[in-house]
């Protein structure tokens, strides 16, 4: 793309950007991927091409979490098929590229950075909040002062962005660290996971403050070691922890928080259909938006 194009994109995406966040509390949930063959049959139709999925997809949820961003930064022709291929409405949550994260460890990756942050921009209204997953490893013992130096000079450079933080250090998961992502307008992620402890309670404390950004992120994983083996049915329900979440989210979105969630395969063996079961729990107490919408044409052509 040449570089008046870019211009005349980024001045019509930020504007885009600013009023999805002006966004009132809503509720949006939905898959971690929509690249699964096993789905075939259960949620896509049998016979369905591999590049049609997506497409299907936008046609059931109005949400996807993007784990593929975690390996290389998406192409402009990729992130240009993501737009066109979004109906209104529908938004992308992407991980941040682990050359940040996981290699460099946040040292002298500002360009890469960047340009992460520019395609982002670049999806425009079919951003969702993005977000940076820390190993175990990354401690705040270890990395402490890398982590403070690197978020308060991306909370500058992003503020046009909704961001959020994984952690899986316990030195990490504190109210300290919970109140400086707060004050920096970066979200807490809320992950249910086997062995990784509950930060409802904490992050909750800081919403109910009035502090941190106007929306939260869940993830429900689930055990992604020992669980369930396969992606194609329900396999191990869990009806009370889905019941505690919708009793979660109803206090988020009462609170004047946007809910974007996203259910992997392990959490109970097929995430499509645990996508619906908590979108059922969720529809008569929380504004969960219609879908599909009566439009479906991409949300903006970039060509």
């Amino acid at each position: 793309m040449n570089d008046s194009m870019n211009d005349s994109m980024n001045d019509s995406m930020n504007d885009s950007m600013n009023d999805s966040m002006n966004d009132s509390a809503s509720v949006h949930i939905g898959a971690s991927s929509w690249l699964f063959d096993g789905w075939r049959g259960v949620f896509y139709p049998d016979k369905l091409p591999k590049n049609q999925y997506l497409p299907y997809y936008v046609s059931q949820f109005d949400t996807v979490e993007v784990n593929t961003s975690f390996y290389a930064n998406p192409a402009p022709s990729m992130l240009v098929s993501w737009v066109e291929s979004a109906p209104a409405g529908f938004t992308y949550t992407l991980k941040f590229p682990r050359a940040i994260t996981h290699e460099r460890r946040l040292v002298a990756c500002e360009e890469t950075t960047r340009t992460f942050l520019d395609s982002l921009r670049a999806l425009g209204k079919a951003c969702g909040p993005a977000f940076l997953q820390f190993p175990a490893t990354f401690t705040r013992k270890v990395h402490g002062r890398e982590l403070a130096a690197y978020l308060d000079w991306l909370a500058v450079e992003a503020r046009d962005l909704r961001l959020a933080v994984e952690v899986r250090a316990a030195d990490l998961m504190t109210p300290a660290f919970a109140a400086f992502l707060a004050e920096r307008n970066f979200a807490l992620v809320l992950v249910d996971r086997v062995h990784t402890p509950d930060l409802f309670d904490m992050w909750f404390e800081r919403v109910a403050a009035g502090a941190g950004p106007d929306f939260t992120l869940i993830r429900w994983i689930g055990d992604d070691r020992n669980g369930p083996q396969g992606d194609r049915e329900i396999q191990t329900p869990r009806d009370v922890e889905l019941a505690q979440w919708a009793d979660r989210i109803e206090q988020l979105v009462q609170r004047g928080k946007a809910v974007f969630g996203y259910m992997h395969n392990p959490y109970e063996g097929h995430s499509p259909a645990s996508v619906r079961r908590l979108k059922a729990l969720l529809a008569s107490r929380v504004p969960v938006a219609a879908w599909p919408p009566t439009a479906t044409a991409g949300q903006l052509s970039l060509l």
